[in-house]
């Protein structure tokens, strides 16, 4: 996954949702480390330290409080 956008309940006025939240940031490369999440899942992994292994990063996110869409999900 490179990016993440979550669109907010629209507005009545306008029509348009406003955007609550979104990866923070630019994906510059085509490498792992520029992917929004990245998971790695090892069994037997050389360090011997364990028999599995489950590696997680991922870039920031940056979340906008909109309080019409957190009213219209608290009701569904």
């Amino acid at each position: 996954m490179e990016s993440f956008q979550l669109d907010g309940a629209a507005a009545s006025e306008s029509g348009t949702s406003p955007v609550i939240a979104t990866s923070f940031g630019t994906v510059c490369g085509s490498g792992d480390s520029d992917k929004f999440v990245n998971l790695l899942f090892e069994t037997n992994p050389l360090e011997h330290s364990c028999d599995t292994r489950i590696v997680m990063t991922a870039r920031p996110l940056e979340v906008i409080y909109d309080a019409v869409s957190v009213h219209l999900f608290s009701k569904w």
